[in-house]
């Protein structure tokens, strides 16, 4: 017996874990449709495996939806306007342990590690792939592996490290929290081999090529403290042929420009679709998230002095006696088919700005690259900065105008050192999300996040 087909029967035991996924955006043939004695075979089965990994990441749970918006909901720029508990505590800032939507994303996110998982465990059963084809499937694999893992670091600090694709429930449950450190040299591990290893696919941005993992290394190096190489990086991402669109509009409304070196693609088919726009539409059904009174005022300021960007990322809508701040980024609210960046051009220039000054220093480069995104976006050029606090006053400012509702804001704040300023004195644990509760309940070993309490 092969032994996929010895996985896959127990797959079938505890399928509310390791089901396979929806409709895949490239190809819309449903992978879940797949017969389990025919689960990644060949390089056709590869293919749509690996597609299944990206459809993880369309989940509601994910970047679908909240995921996404709670980035900028848990901090500073929107706030949550429905009936649902589990969007209030994040819009409150106030998230408890047993919160099922925290789980629920929880949840999703190690269901794409475990397709990840399940892809490089099987790649010795493929019977037509060349050598190149194998490699390149385990640099995806990998790769989005590594992503997934960047984004539970960032919110919840250290998880659970899996890296086999489990074969009992024990190993599920047992498993402790790695560390930080651990976490982070995993990932650039991980984003280095995809570096050297993805193919050039055809379907890029909407699939991994190494640019994309060049540029994720100069994320995850900024975010770890490594400035020299995070700026290193940066600088190989920028000069691997991706151009700034002229209008900072285009880069909504033109899926896979110049500009994305990463984007994740939604389409108006049933089951493969964002709940962005809508959730931002009072005229559409559903929970709501709106802006932040502060934000829209400060982004309305810089509007004044010529920034595009407000225009091109709000709109407010009149309804009787009521003003609505909407996300105007995300806006197909007719087919919910808005693609959303996952690593764009523009970050590549601030993170080497700010990698840089994070060395000591503002030099001409560093104020280059902040004029750069200012003068795409309208505004005129800086001629200096008086110090690196003030350079990263800067950056940090047109971080949070050029990438609003694209899911940097909380790591952004938590790197800047200014997230506590939005929690108490005695709520400066909060800045952490918990790990659920749920999961903790299942799983002995597995610590919760200091000052949290069962609740």
């Amino acid at each position: 017996m092969k032994k996929n087909n010895l996985i896959y029967t127990y797959l079938l035991a505890v399928s509310f874990l390791f089901g396979m996924g929806a409709c895949d955006t490239l190809d819309q043939e449903p992978v879940n449709q797949i017969p389990t004695d025919e689960a990644i075979t060949n390089a056709r089965s590869a293919e749509r495996a690996i597609l299944g990994m990206y459809d993880g990441m369309q989940s509601e749970n994910y970047y679908g939806l909240r995921y996404l918006y709670y980035q900028d909901t848990y901090t500073d720029n929107l706030q949550h306007a429905g009936t649902f508990t589990t969007d209030q505590e994040v819009s409150f800032r106030r998230i408890n342990p047993s919160n099922l939507q925290i789980r629920s994303t929880w949840q999703t996110m190690y269901r794409v590690i475990r397709d990840a998982n399940f892809i490089l465990f099987s790649l010795s059963n493929l019977d037509d792939a060349t050598e190149e084809q194998l490699l390149a499937y385990e640099a995806e694999a990998r790769f989005i592996r590594a992503y997934v893992y960047y984004d539970l670091l960032r919110v919840f600090n250290g998880v659970p490290l899996v890296t086999d694709f489990v074969t009992t429930v024990d190993e599920i449950n047992t498993l402790p929290r790695a560390s930080t450190e651990d976490l982070y040299a995993f990932i650039i591990a991980e984003l280095q081999f995809a570096e050297q290893n993805l193919g050039e696919t055809p379907d890029a941005p909407f699939r991994a090529r190494p640019a994309a993992a060049t540029a994720m290394l100069a994320r995850v190096h900024l975010q770890a403290g490594n400035p020299g190489q995070a700026a290193q990086k940066a600088t190989e991402a920028i000069g691997l042929g991706y151009s700034l669109l002229p209008n900072y509009r285009d880069i909504w409304t033109i899926p896979g420009n110049a500009e994305m070196i990463f984007n994740l693609s939604f389409t108006n088919v049933d089951g493969d679709q964002s709940a962005l726009a809508i959730s931002s539409d009072p005229d559409t059904g559903g929970q709501k998230f709106y802006i932040r009174e502060d934000f829209f005022n400060q982004f309305a300021a810089s509007a004044a002095e010529g920034d595009t960007r407000f225009e091109a990322s709000i709109t407010l809508e009149f309804i009787a006696d009521r003003v609505f701040r909407r996300v105007f980024k995300y806006y197909r609210s007719a087919t919910n088919d808005d693609n959303v960046p996952l690593i764009r051009l523009a970050e590549m220039y601030l993170i080497r700005a700010e990698a840089i000054v994070r060395q000591g220093s503002v030099t001409a480069q560093v104020i280059t690259d902040i004029n750069t995104i200012r003068n795409r976006a309208g505004l005129v050029s800086l001629t200096g900065l008086a110090s690196p606090a003030a350079a990263l006053t800067e950056i940090q400012r047109q971080r949070r105008f050029e990438l609003a509702f694209e899911g940097h804001r909380y790591s952004d704040m938590r790197r800047f050192g200014n997230i506590g300023t939005l929690f108490p004195d005695n709520e400066q644990f909060r800045v952490i999300w918990p790990i659920p509760l749920q999961e903790i309940e299942v799983n002995p070993n597995l610590e919760q996040n200091p000052g949290y309490t069962a609740e």
